[in-house]
């Protein structure tokens, strides 16, 4: 699903806590990628991601009909930071 890209989610984004988050994405106050997509700033090497403890993901059912193999595969895939958004395939 495509998730809108609204302050109201803005508001309920966690992407600043992803360890994957970086002092770049910070400064130029980047988040909510899986509505916005891939940042600019360069990432150095994939951390734990944290999109699917995120409101929106629920919200969203970003991964809520999934059974646990597709969960797995998307756990390795998520980081809209570096994939580009939810919803949406390369």
């Amino acid at each position: 699903m495509i998730v809108a890209n609204t302050e109201e989610n803005l508001a309920k984004c966690i992407c600043a806590t992803c360890p994957t988050y970086t002092a770049c994405m910070r400064e130029r106050k980047e988040g909510l990628f899986c509505a916005k997509g891939e940042t600019g700033c360069d990432i150095p090497e994939e951390d734990e991601c944290v999109c699917a403890r995120c409101p929106i993901d629920g919200q969203y059912k970003l991964t809520a009909r999934l059974d646990l193999m597709e969960k797995k595969i998307l756990k390795l895939n998520q980081f809209y930071c570096i994939k580009g958004p939810a919803g949406i395939k390369k």
